[in-house]
């Protein structure tokens, strides 16, 4: 029995003193990294500092350089050629743009756009729709598109013929994102002069202009 257990005690001294090793070099490891690489106060960054960019301001009318293009060209040609136009929508709210996309689907109505807010051009103000007085949508929509063309405007898609609008390749994206068309020039100065006069376009003024015939 003796010698038995002097065997057992030697057999277990080596992994003592192994474990007491890996004990000393970890101590050392962390003692020379501690020197070696001393921690380091890194300042926080003053995010006070960084500028916010302010909101977008949502337009509450209709673009007057539009409606320039609409009121002093698209209505006074188009009344030489014998339509009588008046315009049903022009400018709509985000509230408005809701309250009319709500119109056949939540609410008593047909549905009369596909539009939500902010995905019209009439929620930014170059947009409107006409209709005329007398013949109501029964007109040639095609020439009063041509007629559009020619004040800088473009007409709707079939289906939406009587929205003119001006967004000169812009997406509804890019309008939400801030950006705008560049603003239109009338065809000719005389156009002007006859709306603050309240005067109608003659042919005589439409020749001068080098209006094309529609």
């Amino acid at each position: 029995m003796f010698f038995r257990r002097r065997a057992r005690k030697k057999t277990r001294r080596p992994y003592f003193i192994l474990m007491i090793s890996f004990a000393i070099c970890g101590i050392a490891y962390f003692v020379y990294s501690r020197h070696a690489y001393p921690k380091q106060n890194i300042p926080l960054q003053n995010t006070s500092a960084i500028p916010v960019p302010e909101p977008i301001p949502i337009p509450t009318a209709i673009d007057p350089n539009f409606m320039t293009q609409v009121s002093d060209c698209f209505l006074p040609v188009a009344a030489f050629y014998g339509y009588s136009l008046r315009i049903t929508s022009g400018f709509r709210s985000l509230a408005e743009q809701q309250q009319l996309y709500a119109q056949g689907r939540t609410i008593n109505g047909h549905i009369v756009t596909e539009a939500i807010p902010s995905k019209s051009i009439h929620n930014y103000g170059y947009a409107v729709d006409v209709v005329d007085r007398w013949s109501g949508y029964n007109i040639n929509w095609t020439r009063l598109g041509n007629i559009g063309t020619y004040c800088g405007l473009e007409q709707g898609p079939d289906g939406d013929l009587p929205h003119l609008e001006h967004r000169a390749g812009l997406t509804t994206d890019d309008f939400i994102a801030g950006k705008r068309p560049p603003p239109l020039a009338l065809p000719c100065p005389i156009m002007t002069v006859r709306a603050k006069a309240n005067h109608p376009l003659t042919r005589t003024d439409l020749k001068n202009c080098g209006t094309p015939k529609f």
